[in-house]
């Protein structure tokens, strides 16, 4: 039952379940469902109609939808364990017993799999309901005797007068008390499997002491645990210390013991498994505690999820809280009062400058403001901080990530709530007189040009400032003014944010508080507006910004998003949604080029789509304010127009919300408020198109969403505005609606596909369409093959596509020649045709001309024309290559007549290259001056060789290309003839491409050259001459060529350190080199990128290194660098060689040769380099919470312990490794704890 099901299976199984439901409802059988005989327990009159209502609440319409979205979503749900997670959480509201629960949860599903079985005529389901019901059977029984055995246990203790739990109580007592459906003990995760392994370890212990964040939480992902790995072992959970004296006297044995209760001093109960639980602040003194470490946000947010939260509020709590249980505790279970902390007793000096500040780091000015605002030295500060870090509820955490570590409050929200009232008005003066002083001190790194800001994060000086406390600082704006209701506050916050604004007067500076800029129009949002529309009218470097907007070379960042963001916030309130409009329109209007999605006509797209609500406009005001952009801003009607419905589901994004400043909520739109807006959107467009042919274009292709009365009023008003146009705007509105209704009556069986009624009225409007000069009429002919606007096509179908293809093709050729007939019988003039066909994007004029007109023979007039019309010289080439292909023209006589008639040598080197040569000496190439030789051999058009040419002729073509092409065409030609000349003369050829000049950059030249190479490399590997040719010419190629396509070089290098060491003289410095000697740096540069791709084992072959090779290689390298007075090098360059050895014959690593150089030759630097390139190999990999670092360190460990008995030093490098994973796991988890 592992395996995934199908869509349309899923589908099945949930209407039979929905019809079955439906059945019993009609009937009032739905109590069979549980019970087959006798009465369901619940007998309360009352109560079973409530649970009747909840029970059909369940399989309603939307449930049901939901439950076929998480099957097919595969998030780890299957069919029953879905429908016992919506029964079992319904029956717990109901108080019904966990036995009598489950037993209910088996017959439903019984009855359902019965169901099913009788209603498959087709036996879809047979086999999916077969295994089903065996498995179902067999977890049923499995639970029953699991739960039975616990039952027992606790009704002896019972007797006994011994209280307890087991793990299914309070996995109900959870689903109880949570406000949320479907929450119960699985929401814990244990999210720690270093911790798994090591409690798994230990279960069978007398006593188990585990330490984690939250003595609760630890408790409840504990018991999560046990349920599911250990349920074969009965687990009791005790309540209270006299629970748990009573029960030392009780006779119980072999019992998971878990006291769930606060006492100074538990004893453990003898012949069972004791779990202790500490929380983080409480002394825990024994050395064999199990640490459960923090969960990882990412996994409380994926539990928040399961249980229905959605994900942008998921986000938001866990972001909150920093993921802390009580916290947390408090946002998801009801009536949950906790008495007041001490950090909040006390509200000291620095825990309000603590809630002031929000998060800081160590940076020098963060500092100064702590001590500013505390009055106490920052170490006096930090002293008393700890004292609220370590503990279940803390005031403040430690939060770690790549980019260093800082303090900041655990939960802000918890922190205002009690702490706010004690804010003083001098410490609030201090402090905004501080934040002004602090937020408009730009950053280092605006000094730098804005695509260089990767490079100046890494040199430029860091603020005295950090960018943590002002957006720290920022928050407090928000809380105090806002979150908090201090309403006269936001006069001066306002003011205060106007007066950061104003400081802003050059490009530079609005990107340094554009990174600032959504969190300050949350704190103040009409200081932010108001500086927008400034802008508008006196530019301080925001229009710059938007045009800078390519971003650095490796983040891509692009700090105009920021501002978009803020503007985003403003349309979701109603009090500035119009003027935010107005400001997009605006700047969308200076048609700047965006090289991402984010722009504000993506902005627009979203406010402005008819089927959701994603701003603070009501329907109508939507409409108005459309009606009003397209009236006054350019780019209003295609932003408008493409909001027209699609006849597919379109998508729309979202836009970024404020943190804490509640927007206005979003009307729900009705169906009929949708059509509407979809119909006024149309008129608004319609009644603006006027007499412009490519907005009618855009209206035809939306009107089929429409009713017919609508789709007849427009196609009128295109006709009357279609009786102003000239015959040029007539034309491409005639030739889309003939490609529309070929379209609709191709895929008539599509869904989206119009009437024939309605594509007649179409076809009866297009004919309404006069052109005065029917010439344009003909121009639809010369539209291309598989495009060919048919009237009246064979209709697409699936078993007869070949057919109808060539039945479609037939009649494209029969109206063609029927076109041309009429034309020529009316005596239009081609020339006018031609004129104007040569304008079109896509037309195939020269071919149908060939084909049709001439009826595929070489008419000189007609070519004359063409000649005379097309200046490009595209039509012409189309035009003799159908004659030629179909050998009804002479390519040297139509050649001569272009030389005569003009002088476009692109159009004669085209035209050369329609011949197969067969003869060189005769090839029409070989008489063309140098230039059309050069632009011949560099073309991007393939060499067409006859079949019958002789050998000479191949090398003569790349004598030729050589001469005259490019790096590009020349390996083309070698590759397309490798096999039509030897060995031998491939490889002879190969050399000159270091002659040959580079030309654009294209991915097919280095595979040309990878497989040409291979071949080579497969035939004189073995031949040393030959190998070391091609080993210099793999060295030329270093920049193309991955290491392990330079099979030569490595051959080199493997046998031999000579090569290797030359390339250490010239990249390193020697002891007595000049320090300024130029011309080596820059020879180092360039040799740099092939030497560190340069990853092997000296002397290694086929997986094999002898030790005395590998002795000699090292000793013969050793002399070498000493003889050029680098032989403090050796260590590090060995190092990193070594580090690519083979695995050994016992299965670690590396091989027994090279551990016994190793042992030889260690030195610090030896282990330092092994080290480093054994990291480096890693490469690119998946951040996992530190999950694939733990792994590497077990790998790495294990290999130490096989090596350190015998080889000592060796291990020394691998236990190394094995400590750095280790660290690194710990890091990547506590990084994974603490963000994102």
């Amino acid at each position: 039952m592992n395996e995934k099901l199908k869509d349309t299976t899923i589908d099945l199984l949930l209407d039979g379940v929905k019809t079955k439901i439906e059945d019993v409802k009609e009937n009032y059988k739905w109590q069979k469902l549980f019970v087959s005989t006798g009465s369901f327990c619940v007998n309360n009159p009352d109560t079973l109609t409530m649970f009747e209502q909840d029970l059909f609440l369940v399989f309603s319409k939307d449930n049901l939808k939901q439950m076929a979205k998480k099957l097919k979503d595969k998030r780890g749900y299957e069919f029953p364990q879905l429908l016992h997670r919506e029964l079992y959480d319904l029956m717990v509201r109901y108080e019904i017993p966990a036995m009598e629960a489950e037993t209910y949860i088996h017959h439903f599903i019984q009855v359902i799999i019965n169901y099913l079985e009788e209603n498959d005529p087709d036996k879809t389901l047979e086999i999916f309901l077969g295994d089903l019901k065996k498995e179902i059977e067999k977890y049923f029984f499995a639970l029953e005797s699991k739960l039975e055995l616990v039952l027992n246990q606790i009704a002896d203790l019972k007797e006994e007068k011994v209280l307890s739990y087991s793990i299914t109580d309070i996995d109900i007592q959870i689903r109880r008390e949570s406000k949320y459906k479907g929450m119960g003990l699985d929401f814990f995760k244990l999210d720690d499997e270093q911790f798994e392994s090591r409690f798994q370890s230990v279960i069978n212990d007398e006593r188990i002491y585990v330490v984690g964040k939250s003595r609760e939480e630890t408790t409840y992902r504990l018991l999560n645990e046990l349920r599911q790995k250990n349920s074969d072992r009965v687990t009791l959970i005790i309540k209270s210390e006299e629970e748990w004296n009573k029960l030392q006297k009780a006779n119980v044995s072999g019992n998971i013991l878990v006291p769930f209760f606060y006492a100074e001093k538990i004893v453990a109960i003898p012949n069972n498994t004791n779990i202790f639980v500490y929380g983080e602040d409480e002394p825990c003194y024994t050395r064999d505690k199990v640490v459960l470490r923090k969960r990882t946000k990412r996994n409380i947010i994926n539990a928040l999820e399961e249980i229905g939260i959605d994900y942008n509020e998921a986000y938001n709590i866990v972001d909150n809280t920093h993921g802390l249980y009580v916290p947390l505790k408090k946002k998801l279970f009801n009536g949950a009062m906790y008495s007041k902390p001490d950090w909040v007793e006390g509200h000291s000096d620095v825990v309000m400058t603590a809630l002031l500040c929000g998060e800081w780091t160590e940076a020098t000015g963060d500092v100064l403001v702590f001590e500013e605002l505390s009055g106490k030295t920052y170490i006096e500060c930090k002293k008393e901080l700890e004292t609220y870090l370590h503990r279940e509820n803390p005031f403040v955490v430690t939060n770690t990530s790549y980019r260093g570590s800082n303090l900041q409050l655990a939960s802000v929200e918890d922190a205002w709530e009690e702490l706010d009232i004690y804010i003083t008005d001098e410490l609030w003066s201090k402090f905004i007189l501080l934040f002004y002083e602090v937020l408009i001190e730009s950053e280092p790194i605006f000094d730098y040009p804005f695509e260089k800001h990767f490079e100046a994060s890494i040199y430029a000086e860091k603020p005295e400032w950090s960018p943590t406390l002002k957006k720290g600082m920022i928050r407090t704006l928000i809380m105090r003014a806002y979150y908090r209701g201090h309403e006269e506050n936001q006069k001066q916050i306002d003011n205060i944010v106007s007066r950061v604004l104003d400081t802003i007067t050059s490009k530079e500076r609005w990107g340094y508080i554009s990174q600032y800029l959504t969190d300050l129009c949350e704190a103040s949002p009409e200081s932010v507006l108001r500086k927008l529309e400034d802008e508008l009218k006196q530019p301080q470097g925001l229009l710059e910004l938007f045009e800078a907007n390519d971003g650095d070379f490796m983040t891509s960042r692009h700090y105009y998003t920021n501002v978009l963001w803020a503007v985003e916030q403003l349309v979701q309130q109603k009090k500035y949604v119009v003027r935010a409009l107005e400001w997009l329109w605006k700047v969308d209007s200076y048609n700047l080029k965006y090289s991402i999605s984010n722009s504000p006509k993506g902005v627009l797209d979203v406010v402005f789509c008819a089927w959701i609500n994603e701003s603070a406009l009501s329907v109508d005001k939507k409409i108005e304010l459309a009606r009003k952009a397209i009236e006054n801003y350019p780019n209003a009607w295609d932003v408008i127009a493409s909001k027209l419905p699609q006849g597919t589901n379109s998508t729309c994004s979202t836009l970024n919300t404020p943190k804490y400043r509640k927007i206005d909520e979003h009307e729900e739109l009705y169906v009929h408020e949708v059509n509407k807006t979809y119909i006024e959107y149309l008129m608004m467009c319609v009644d603006s198109a006027c007499t412009d042919a490519e907005k009618w274009n855009k209206i035809i292709q939306h009107i089929k969403s429409y009713d017919v009365t609508i789709q007849n009023e427009v196609l009128k008003k295109l006709i009357l505005n279609c009786r102003e146009m000239c015959d040029e705007e007539k034309i491409k509105i005639k030739n889309e609606m003939r490609y529309e209704i070929y379209r609709h009556r191709y895929y008539h069986d599509a869904d989206w596909s119009i009437s024939e009624e309605m594509l007649c009225k179409y076809e009866s409007t297009m004919n309404e369409i006069v052109l005065s000069d029917k010439v344009y009429e003909y121009l639809y002919i010369f539209s291309p093959v598989y495009e060919f606007p048919l009237l009246h096509p064979v209709p697409f179908s699936r078993e007869e596509c070949k057919d109808l293809r060539e039945k479609n093709h037939i009649l494209r050729e029969e109206e063609i020649k029927t076109r041309f007939k009429e034309f020529k019988e009316k005596k239009y003039s081609l020339e006018k045709l031609i004129k104007l066909a040569v304008k079109e994007e896509h037309s195939i004029l020269g071919e149908v001309l060939a084909q049709f007109y001439c009826d595929g023979l070489f008419n000189e007039k007609l070519f004359i024309l063409l000649m005379e019309l097309d200046e490009e010289g595209k039509d012409v080439y189309d035009y003799v290559r159908y004659l030629h292909r179909n050998g009804s023209v002479d390519l040297n006589e139509v050649i001569g007549m272009v030389k005569k008639l003009s002088n476009n040598k692109n159009l004669l080197m085209n035209l050369i290259t329609l011949e197969f040569i067969e003869d060189d000496d005769n090839a029409l190439i070989a008489k063309e001056d140098e230039e059309i030789k050069k632009m011949y051999w560099s073309r991007n058009i393939r060499l067409r060789i006859s079949d019958k040419a002789e050998h000479k002729v191949f090398m003569w073509a790349l004598d030729e290309c050589k001469k005259y092409g490019s790096l590009h065409t020349y390996l083309e030609l070698l590759y397309d003839i490798r096999d039509k000349i030897s060995f031998q003369e491939l490889y002879n050829a190969i050399f000159a491409i270091s002659n040959l000049k580079g030309d654009v950059a294209s991915s097919m030249t280095d595979y040309y050259l990878e497989e040409i190479l291979k071949e080579l490399q497969e035939a004189f590997i073995m031949d040393d001459e030959k190998c070391a040719e091609l080993a210099t010419l793999e060295w030329m190629c270093r920049n193309v060529l991955e290491w392990e396509q330079m099979k030569c070089m490595q051959k080199i290098m493997k046998n031999d350190p000579t090569f290797y060491a030359q390339l250490v003289r010239i990249i390193y410095k020697a002891d007595d080199d000049d320090p300024s000697d130029k011309k080596k740096r820059e020879l180092a540069n360039k040799m740099y990128s092939g030497f560190d791709k340069a990853k092997f084992c000296p002397t290694e072959k086929d997986g094999k290194v002898s030790y005395e090779n590998l002795k000699n290689w090292i000793e013969k390298f050793k002399e070498l660098l000493v003889s050029q007075k680098q032989e403090r090098l050796f260590g590090n360059l060995v190092g990193r060689l070594l580090a690519y050895s083979p695995i050994g014959e016992d299965g670690y690593s590396p091989c027994e040769a090279v551990r016994k150089i190793i042992e030889e030759y260690h030195s610090d630097s030896l282990k330092t380099s092994y080290v480093v390139a054994e990291e480096n190999k890693r490469g690119v990999h998946t951040v996992d919470a530190g999950k694939s670092e733990l792994i590497l360190h077990h790998r790495y460990k294990k290999n130490a312990e096989g090596l350190q008995e015998q080889y000592p030093r060796t291990a020394e490098i691998y236990f190394t490794l094995s400590d750095i994973y280790k660290r690194e796991a710990d890091f990547e988890r506590k990084r994974a704890e603490d963000e994102w």
